[in-house]
């Protein structure tokens, strides 16, 4: 897909879904008595409209810095292997997948450049997708009473619709992945 399409949907995209939720909250509960969120009902709503921007913000200086000034990134031994690719460039060595993948949580990163742009493609995703099931929580629990998923939004309360985001960070950042490296892969053949 072109980049400039991508830039251009990560910032409307979330842009468009952090209004639906703030939109949405504010249709069900405009003095926040039903935000669940302890730290957004404390910000009542200018607050709330101000994080989001600065975060909305944040993740569109991200993807700009992708757009404009992508990392050149090395090619692994195997040129084919998405993995050795993303762990070369990410950490500077190359790693199993399995390695890689722990390394991938629990350390920093080696190329700052890298996971900046990364970040900023994965976060919009997230902030499309999160928004999408806050919306669709307020009308499933407030307008639509859907009993199970009501049981199990107050059972596992914060953590229930948010844990659901994991497999769309690792979705998403394997999509990054290998979209650089197919992007590289690609500039290298056409030198």
């Amino acid at each position: 897909m072109n980049r400039t399409l991508i830039f251009i949907a990560s910032i409307v995209a979330p842009t468009v879904a952090r209004a639906a939720d703030i939109g949405t909250t504010y249709a069900f509960t405009p003095d926040l008595a039903l935000e669940g969120n302890p730290a957004m009902a404390s910000l009542d709503f200018p607050g709330i409209i101000a994080l989001n921007i600065a975060i909305v913000a944040a993740v569109s200086l991200m993807t700009y810095y992708w757009w404009r000034h992508p990392v050149d990134c090395k090619m692994p031994s195997n040129v084919d292997d998405t993995w050795a690719f993303a762990s070369l460039n990410y950490f500077g060595a190359e790693y199993p997948r399995r390695t890689f993948a722990y390394k991938f949580i629990t350390k920093f990163p080696t190329n700052w450049p890298l996971a900046i742009q990364m970040t900023g493609l994965v976060l919009s995703s997230i902030l499309v997708v999160g928004s999408c099931m806050a919306v669709f929580s307020w009308f499933a629990v407030h307008d639509w009473h859907l009993l199970w998923y009501r049981k199990a939004y107050f059972r596992t309360h914060f953590a229930f619709p948010y844990l659901l985001l994991l497999p769309v960070y690792l979705a998403a950042t394997a999509m990054y992945f290998r979209a650089e490296h197919a992007r590289i892969h690609t500039k290298l053949n056409n030198e």
